[in-house]
């Protein structure tokens, strides 16, 4: 006996009684099918049901944590996590779906359509791809390359909202085969054998969207509550639109809002004033970037010369140079710049901050990336490179100094 699937004439219902009609077994638990089920199955870009089983005239209550079919005229299939042998084909049970997913998979899917109706209807945009995932939505409209404007994005959103809150119907009709069912104005015709099920949101000989589908939708167009687009960005030429619907949408928009007001509240103005002051503070911010640059390399300049002076003095081996102003990779630049005019130069670069020692040569002979990973491990310290150059990080100044004279004594 194929599983009577009673999402299918009434999405609103949240449980029924069941007799099971086939157990299976994967991973040491039980994954039971039928005789009827108010799950629904993963399919169709929509998430499955989850709940929980009860035994008649148990106490024990187990968790479902997917249903899933092998097709669409087949029986639904329940993975529980019971332990395998918990259940027997013969055995009554209650079947309870949780709710509140439910009918959030119910206003975003039938958001999903309107969406991708409005997308067809507005600029001719063909759906592509639809996933609902966790976070928000994706569908991947197809416009012949072109991309959506910002305006197109708006325009659309408004177009869907004001439908929604229309309080349109969302009718589902049963067809026995594909042919039949093109007696209603599908927005994408895709052939397929056996019965059909066409979702039409508003009248039937005028919807505001009408598409094939299999998954669950509310009875009216109200109960999606909202649709909000998040972004839009380019995916194999096509448009991919980020959304969401019903309360996750609104969860989602209160959060961003919060987030929108703190920020605001931060830089002492209104929000719609933000965008103005983060301008003004990107600008800033340039501004001293580019005088940092200056200075920093006013300090390599002079530093340079520094080192140059006090290399003639000392001779070429070993030499130990430390700074706190620099970063390790300035350090690395005035390095080069200096055994670049010294030949046979060891040059050691100190940065104290982030414990960080740098080795560079100008001789063949001392191999900087050898040195580091001969001596570095010793004074806890990771790290390696090049003949001219390596670089090491060690967890403390005191392990980068006595590395630093381990090296020294050593060459």
């Amino acid at each position: 006996m194929v599983t009577k699937r009673i999402y299918q004439t009434d999405p609103y219902a949240v449980k029924n009684e069941a007799v099971i009609t086939a157990v299976r077994e994967k991973n040491g638990k039980d994954v039971i099918a039928c005789d009827s089920s108010v799950f629904y199955p993963e399919g169709g870009g929509q998430p499955s049901d989850t709940g929980s089983v009860s035994l008649s005239g148990s106490q024990k209550v187990f968790g479902i944590s997917r249903a899933f079919d092998e097709s669409l005229t087949g029986d639904v299939w329940h993975i529980t996590d019971a332990p395998a042998g918990t259940f027997s084909t013969g055995d009554r049970v209650g079947l309870n779906i949780d709710w509140e997913l439910r009918f959030r998979n119910m206003q975003r899917h039938c958001g999903e359509h309107m969406l991708s109706g409005t997308m067809d209807t507005l600029f001719g945009g063909i759906n592509k791809g639809f996933h609902m995932g966790d976070e928000y939505i994706t569908i991947d409209i197809d416009l012949g390359g072109r991309m959506l404007t910002d305006e197109e994005l708006d325009l659309a959103e408004r177009t869907v909202n004001s439908a929604i809150w229309a309080d349109l119907p969302v009718t589902v009709t049963w067809f026995d085969d594909y042919e039949s069912s093109l007696a209603l104005p599908v927005r994408k015709q895709v052939p397929h054998d056996g019965r059909v099920s066409v979702v039409t949101v508003g009248d039937l000989n005028d919807p505001y969207d009408c598409i094939a589908c299999c998954g669950t939708h509310p009875a009216r167009s109200s109960e999606v509550g909202l649709l909000a687009i998040y972004k839009r960005e380019p995916n194999k030429g096509m448009n991919r639109i980020y959304f969401d619907c019903g309360k996750a949408a609104f969860d989602k928009l209160s959060a961003d809002s919060g987030i929108l007001a703190e920020a605001a509240r931060r830089y002492s103005c209104s929000p719609a004033d933000l965008p103005g002051r983060l301008n003004a503070e990107a600008e800033s911010i340039a501004a001293l970037k580019a005088r940092l640059a200056e200075m920093t390399a006013y300090i390599k300049d002079a530093e340079k010369e520094k080192i140059l002076g006090s290399v003639s003095d000392t001779g070429t081996s070993g030499y130990v140079y430390s700074s706190d102003v620099l970063n390790a990779d300035d350090l690395l630049k005035l390095g080069f710049s200096v055994i670049n005019e010294v030949p046979g130069l060891f040059l050691i670069m100190r940065q104290p901050e982030s414990h960080t020692c740098l080795l560079l040569s100008s001789s063949e002979e001392r191999k900087c990336g050898a040195i580091v990973k001969a001596n570095a491990k010793n004074f806890n310290g990771k790290g390696g490179g090049r003949d001219d150059n390596a670089r090491a990080i060690f967890p403390s100044t005191s392990d980068m100094d006595a590395f630093i004279g381990e090296i020294c004594s050593q060459n």
